[in-house]
């Protein structure tokens, strides 16, 4: 071989022994530390039980994959067991802060005699963080269907398509995008006035909203806590396309001292007559009142963005102006 060409041969063979060691010198620290994570769970209370996990992905990229989950949390931690058919996370060699995970076609969550099965056509996360902190998830689910087992129904029985991003800021809030396409409802799920009048499908549901003090939530996920640390929870859009309902929403909450929800939401309605009529023929609206229902409906004030209507929380209330039109209690008990 001329001299010319040594140089580079043995430059890129070097090159390539030492990703080879640095490859295999991080396979064995990410072994490391998913024995160390499951060591801290079971120390912790939970059962977890898997196939052996298995550390390839060489040269490309690491990845992380194992079948026959099953972990259960302890009783104070409510108990819960959940199943995944297969688990699979990959990332690339050099950023180990973001990782993709995909999981099989099933699972399964019981919690108190009830349990949930999902089915999935796929499902897969993006999860990347700094210093062991997450700061950013990402979820695409598609073709997912929803089957309870036990005595109590799901109201969800599928989703078309589901995509949800939520990431940290330096202030230390939420921020959250969701939105879900083709939302199958079981009927024994949901108030029956609002399935006869809007039907078994929402057709559209998005929600981005961002959650204040988000910190001391995730920290002692005490919302007592969370609202002495003055929390907020802001909906900076929201729309939901059901039937003949076809509403956009935005608003300010947060807790009084009783847990009860306390602010604003502004509902606007894209075509409030038709939500009436909706509400006449399943009969939640006696004919004695529909017409005086329909001539609010027609009357009310219109927007660009619909007839707005606004509600106030206060006092464990909610109210349209100043008229109380029923009770809210805490959100937890």
């Amino acid at each position: 071989m001329p001299k010319r060409f040594a140089f580079p041969v043995f430059a890129i063979l070097i090159v390539l022994l030492a990703y080879t060691g640095y490859w295999f010198y991080a396979r064995g620290q990410i072994a490391q530390s998913v024995a160390e994570w499951e060591a801290v769970q079971v120390a912790a209370g939970y059962e977890i039980s898997h196939s052996p996990v298995e550390i390839g992905g060489f040269p490309y990229r690491f990845s992380v994959a194992t079948d026959a989950v099953v972990i259960q949390a302890p009783a104070r931690e409510g108990g819960w067991t959940i199943e995944l058919e297969s688990f699979r996370a990959n990332a690339l060699p050099y950023d180990f802060s973001h990782w993709i995970i995909s999981l099989g076609n099933t699972a399964r969550l019981e919690q108190g005699g009830q349990a949930l099965d999902f089915m999935f056509g796929d499902a897969r996360f993006s999860v990347s963080g700094n210093g062991g902190v997450t700061q950013r998830i990402g979820a695409e689910v598609s073709a997912m269907t929803i089957q309870a087992d036990g005595p109590a129904s799901s109201v969800v029985t599928g989703v078309s398509d589901l995509r949800l991003s939520a990431a940290t800021s330096e202030t230390g809030e939420m921020a959250v995008r969701v939105q879900l396409d083709e939302v199958g409802l079981a009927e024994e799920g949901i108030d029956p006035v609002l399935f006869a009048a809007f039907g078994d499908e929402i057709t559209r549901l998005q929600a981005d909203f961002v959650i204040s003090q988000w910190n001391e939530l995730a920290r002692s996920a005490d919302l007592a806590a969370w609202s002495q640390a003055d929390g907020q929870y802001t909906l900076r859009e929201f729309h939901i396309d059901w039937g003949r309902l076809d509403m956009d929403a935005e608003g300010q909450m947060t807790l009084d001292e009783a847990l009860r929800p306390q602010g604003r939401i502004s509902l606007n309605l894209l075509d409030p007559e038709a939500v009436v009529d909706a509400l006449i023929e399943t009969g939640s609206i006696s004919q004695e009142n529909a017409g005086a229902m329909r001539l609010v409906a027609q009357s009310a004030p219109r927007g660009e963005n619909g007839t707005a209507v606004p509600l106030a929380f206060r006092n464990g209330g909610v109210y349209f102006g100043p008229v109380r039109l029923g009770a809210v209690g805490p959100v937890i008990d």
